[in-house]
Parts: C-alpha cells; structure tokens; sequence
C-alpha cells in the first residue's frame, strides 16, 4: 500500500503545527512576585490549580498543533493505493473489452437485450478513453487473440457482435484479455467483462484461471478487473429444453414419438406447443407449465411417412416472451423399412417359448400373427433349424441379423454360412440352453465365428443375479443408470461355462464374475457382430423345468437390450442426428454408396461447404456446426443416385436456465475477492474505476477530523477560560 500526494508542496505546511509552540515560548510572561499572607491553606490550593492549569493547557496546544497539521495534510489530498497521478486522468490506457456472447444474454429486459445493453456500457467506457489508447475487443466466442485497436475501430467491432449458439467458457475469454493488456507498456490496464454472470457461462471445475492471473500478479503487472453485471432482475421465460424422437429410424408405416419437456422460469404459465415436421405444421398443444418447473408432452408423427430423412421443430406459439431463442428446438431423424430379423428356435412345446420372448420384445404384433402391413420396428421371420438348414442363402439384404435359440446343434456347412453372413456386415445372435450340445458349437468352423467355446451347463451359485455390464457399449449406453439396479434384480440359475476366445470381449457378467454375454467383431466394408449369451433369453414358469435358467425376460432390461442389440447389429445403433451447438456431428455413410464430396448446407446460405469423402472410415465428419437449425448433406452415389442425409442443432439446453453465479465462486475464479470489481451500474463503475485508478482519496476523511478538532478546541478553550475566570 502506498501514498500520493496532489499537491506534495502543501504537505510542508505540516510543520507549521510547529507555531502554537513557538508563541507560547515567545509570550510567557515573566511571573510578578506579590506578597502574599503566609496561609498554608491557600498556597496548597494556588499549587493544585496550577498543575490543573499546566495540563489544561498543553491539552489545548496539542489540539492547535494537531489541528494546523491536518489542515496542511487535507490541502496534499493524500490518496490511498494510487495507480497513476491524480493529476494525470486521462492518460493512455490498455483496455481489453470481453463481451459475453452466449445466448443468455439475449434475454430482453427494459426494451434492450442483455448484448445491447452490454454494446451501449462499452461505448460509455470507450468515449472516456484517450484516442491513444490501445483497446482489445474479446468475443466470447472466439479463441483467436485479437489485435489492439484504437477507441474508434473498437466501436464498430463492438457494434458488429451477435450471439453465439457454440460459445466457451468466459474464463478463457478472461485469461485472454488479461494477458493481452498486460504485454502492453501502457502504464494503465484495464479488464471490463461484460456479462449476465449466468452460471452457464462459465467453467467453474477450472484451476488454469487463477492459474494463469496469478502469474501476472507475480510478473507485478497491475490489472484492474471489472465485471459489469448485466443480469435481469427478475427472469421470466418459458422455454423448450428438449424435443428428442424416441428413436434415430422409424420404422415405415409407424409414428414416431417426440419427447418435450418445456420449463418455465418464473410464475406459472400456460403456452401452446406447436409441431413442425418438414416445414408443415401437424399439431399442436395447450400446455400449463408450473411455476419454475417443468411439464413434459410427446406428440405422435404421421404414420405414413416417406423412407428417408425427416426433419422438424417444436415451437412455443402464441406471444413471444423475454427470450426468444429458447422458444424452438429442432429435431432429425430417419425412415426405413422395417428391419428383417430371422428367429431360429426348434419346437419344444405347444408355447414356443425359446423364440416367444424374444419375438415379443422385438415385434409383439408379429409374435400374435398380426396381418401383413401392420407398422412395426421389425418383421420377423421363424424358422425353425431343419428350416434354416434347407435354406439356399443368407444374406444382409434380407436380414439385419439372426437369432439362434436354444439348438442342438449346427452342421459345419451352417456355421460357415454364418461366417459368410457376418463377414458380409450381418449380425448373429446366440443364445444356446438346456437342449444345446457343446459338440454342435466347437467344430473349426464354429470356432472362427463364436466369441468362446462352450464347456459344460453350470448350476449358478445361489444368489447369483446379473451384474457388471459395459455401460459405454451401444446396448447399454442409453439408460446405464436405470439398468444397473434393474440387472442386478433378476436371478439366475443355470448357465454355460465358456472359454472366451483372444479377440472376443465380455460386455455383461454374472455376479459371481462368469460371463454372461460375449461379443466378437468382423472388420469389413461393413463390421459385423457376433453376440454369445451364455444363458437363454427366455424362462419358464415352473423353477423344476430343465429348461429354467433366469428370470430376466421378465425385466423391462431385457426389453431395451433386445430393442437396442437389433439396430446395433444393423449399424444403426450408434447413428445420432441430433446435436448442439459446439459438437462434432458424425454422419454415417453407406459404403456401397459412397459419394466422392458431399454438399454440406447449413441453415443460412453461407454455411454451405464441401467435404471429401473419407477413405478410412464409414463416416463423415462435419466439425463443430454453431448455428443452430437444420443441416443438410447430400451426396451423389457412383451409380448417380442421390442421397440425403442431415441433422439438427439446438442451442445448449443450459443457456435455457439462467442462474445467476454465486460471489464464492467468483471468489475461486479470480483467487480473491481482491482482484475484481462488480459494477451493477454506471455510477458505481465511475466509483470503482475511481478507486482502482487514482486509489482512495483521504481528504474526505481529513476534512471530518479537522472538523472534530475544531469542535473539540472550541469546548476545551471554553471550558478553560470559563474556569479561570469563575477561579
């Protein structure tokens, strides 16, 4: 901490403090000798108020003395912490602008969005700026450093700034700006961050932010850092946080299911939810929303719907409200003929029940005999294995993949057919049980296809339930937090004791740590799957019967792994048309039909790119879309067929929600709650930027302490002279 002076020369009159001394040793006057009666009595009483009067007076000297000091001191104008000169106000400074550009800040309050206001702020503080000075304009949005820029050419940047979709967080924005004006040799330097200060905006689980401002606090480079609060008072909003099909691919002939969920910020509300499919609108719902909370809806698609790409929006109709981007949410997904799937299971009884539950899990229409042309995700086709054995081909043109219940066994002839089939791009299933013979499933043949080998049926040790499952895998992926518990529900009592082969993977286990589903995958134009359950995927109702060995068919998990392991074999699984802004979009290409570039067109003209097909892969990458709509990429095939693909992007559902950031965590950002200043309006920044520039002025405080002196030398004189004249 240190001291400046306005007017150093005026702190000398300090010493005038010096001038009650000397007159009071210049006017003593000598005593006069009196005689006086020789009475002890008052010679004792002369001596008391003597000393009384010695104190009196060197109390009011001290009050004199002290008093002129202060006076002297007040007319310097000491300053606290002083930057610069107080004399020096407009001197060149280095001045870096960071302007938060995520879509929070379109929030409209008192007729401005947060960004104009923020624009309107910044031309404040810009023509209170030397023309010499140098100034950095930060977006957000963008990590490339930019140049200093006088105060004229900054205020056509800063009027030319939009929200951003894809945005990063305000802490990089930050350290950017301070480590701009801090290589400058101007003497000043200045941080404005303009910001609603919602939480989204930030990185809060960041350390390289105090990092990186604690090495120019080290390097003894003073930045002020100023953040002006440009949050709404109140937030009111009701916004659409998710429209998400249920699937990526619908089957022809069936509705797809879009999921909503709106939320409203503020008191309760009720809006009318709009859907748009393929520039129609199609339906619409009134929906009360609860006062900050959430409601959610689904709306049904057509049914008869063409194969190919469909794309869509749900949107808030009716009035607009305060923030206007969260009022839509887009959505893509795919229509194709059903899957094929081929189920072959041997008649045991009357019920079929090897190939029952998984018939109904897959296709229950199809599983009670429903007529041909009813809508399902997949037909299914029963074989039993003379029937499959007798069939002349097998292919991935007629079948997503094949399911293998509970055989016997399979001749050589089978198994490489199988092969054939998976190497081709196919899928197989398999799930051996009671009737199954491990002769029939280790043959060569069998071994270059299965994942293990099969040893002998084991009794499962009491209290054995399904367990470790690999949650990153396709089939587990999508609800890893609800199936966890739900696995470990379900018992089980018999099993296959295998011996996994080298290049095979073990995704699920039982809770004694056997496998209980293998898988192995077939590089090629197209990969292929194997899947090895090492237990039937069906039960009985009576514990005795041989063929009981789990109680998982009667889980929903065995619903959802079933309905995720057919478009996972198919390669469907892992496709993803619905992104956010800021995120890679990968589109997955057929390799039979790869085009030499694709045409990639965004939902403004000048997002148009061209892409080269990738060599290596059966995917194109489309690096980080920002603006949100719908996306496009077409493509002509080396037959000339055309083929279009597209996707979605939404903005981050979190810019939907604004919460505005606590001080501790500003705290831990900057390191201290000494490094920043919160301004919330233009008279408090002029105070702030007052202090951080010219430091704390004392003369304020100077002016109150003569004030108190003068009073107190008024009652002490008084009071003395008062005494002097009663003695």
């Amino acid at each position: 901490m240190d001291i400046s002076l306005l007017h150093a020369g005026l702190a000398a009159g300090a010493a005038l403090a010096a001038v009650p001394v000397i007159l009071h040793l210049f006017m003593r006057q000598t005593p006069k000798h009196v005689i006086f009666p020789a009475l002890r009595l008052i010679r004792e009483r002369h001596k008391r108020s003597k000393k009384r009067l010695k104190v009196k007076n060197w109390l009011l000297l001290a009050a004199r003395m002290l008093l002129l000091a202060l006076m002297a001191l007040a007319l310097a104008r000491p300053t606290l912490n002083s930057e610069t000169p107080l004399g020096d106000r407009e001197i060149p400074t280095a001045l870096a602008l960071v302007f938060d550009t995520s879509m929070s800040m379109g929030y409209t309050d008192r007729g401005n969005t947060r960004l104009k206001e923020a624009q309107l702020r910044a031309a404040e503080i810009l023509k209170k700026t030397t023309a010499d000075s140098e100034v950095f304009v930060i977006d957000s949005a963008l990590p490339v450093r930019p140049p200093a820029v006088s105060p004229s050419s900054a205020r056509k940047l800063i009027d030319a700034l939009t929200l951003k979709a894809a945005n990063r967080p305000l802490n990089a924005a930050l350290v950017q700006a301070a480590g701009s004006v801090a290589a400058s040799n101007l003497a000043r330097r200045e941080v404005y961050v303009l910001t609603d200060l919602a939480s989204s905006a930030w990185d809060l689980g960041a350390t390289r932010t105090t990092e990186e401002l604690e090495k120019f606090r080290k390097d003894k480079k003073k930045v002020n850092t100023y953040i002006l609060k440009l949050t709404p008072k109140e937030v009111v909003d009701v916004a659409v946080v998710s429209a998400e099909p249920s699937s990526t691919v619908a089957a022809e002939g069936e509705p797809m299911e879009i999921k909503v969920t709106l939320r409203s910020s503020g008191p309760a509300d009720s809006r009318v939810a709009e859907l748009y499919l393929d520039g129609q609108k199609r339906e619409q719902k009134l929906v009360d929303i609860p006062a900050n909370g959430e409601k959610e809806v689904s709306f049904l698609t057509p049914t008869r719907l063409e194969t190919g790409l469909h794309q869509g929006r749900i949107k808030l109709g009716g009035r607009t409200d305060f923030m206007e981007f969260d009022d839509t949410r887009y959505f893509s997904f795919n229509v194709q003929p059903a899957l094929r799937v081929l189920v072959v299971a041997d008649r045991t009884t009357a019920q079929d029940l090897d190939a029952q539950f998984v018939m109904n899990a897959l296709s229950p229409e199809a599983s009670v005999g429903a007529p041909e042309g009813v809508g399902t995700p997949y037909k299914i086709d029963r074989e039993t294995r003379p029937q499959f054995q007798a069939r002349p081909r097998l292919s991935t043109k007629d079948y997503a993949c094949v399911f293998l219940l509970n055989l016997d066994q399979l001749t050589d002839r089978d198994w490489a057919r199988l092969f054939a089939y998976v190497r081709e791009g196919g899928g197989l299933v398999v799930a051996p049980g009671d009737r199954s013979l491990p002769s029939g499933y280790e043959g060569a043949a069998a071994a270059s296809l299965l994942p293990a080998v099969l040893e002998a049926k084991k009794e499962a040790p009491v209290g054995t339930k399904f367990g470790k499952a690999s949650y990153d895998h396709p089939l587990f992926d999508r609800h890893p937090k609800l199936l966890d518990p739900e696995l470990t529900a379900w018992p089980v009592y018999r099993y296959w004791g295998v011996r996994p082969s080298e290049t095979a993977r073990t995704i699920l286990q039982f809770t004694d740590g056997a496998p209980a589903l293998i898988e192995r995958s077939f590089k090629g134009a197209r990969t292929g799957h194997v899947l090895l359950w090492t237990t039937p995927l069906s039960r009985r109702f009576d514990r005795a019967e041989p063929a009981a060995w789990n109680e998982l068919p009667l889980s929903w998990a065995f619903l959802d792994i079933l309905m995720q392991t057919v478009p996972y074999l198919a390669g469907t699984a892992g496709e993803r048309l619905n992104y956010e802004a800021g995120e890679d979009a990968v589109i997955t290409i057929d390799p039979a039909r790869k085009a030499s570039t694709y045409t990639v067109q965004g939902p403004e003209e000048e997002l148009t790119q061209r892409l080269s097909a990738p060599t290596a892969t059966d995917t194109l990458l489309i690096p980080t879309p920002s603006k949100e709509g719908q996306w496009e990429v077409k493509g002509t095939g080396p037959d000339g067929s055309k083929m279009k693909m597209g996707f979605s992007v939404n903005v981050p559902s979190v810019e939907a929600q604004v919460v505005e950031l606590k001080p501790n965590d500003l705290d831990g950002l900057f390191g201290g709650k000494d490094y920043y200043k919160i301004a919330l309006d233009a008279a408090s920044l002029d105070r702030e930027q007052a202090i951080g520039r010219y430091g704390l002025e004392l003369f304020p405080w100077f002016m109150l302490l003569i004030l108190a002196l003068v009073t107190a030398e008024n009652l002490l004189a008084n009071k003395f002279h008062r005494d002097t004249a009663t003695a």
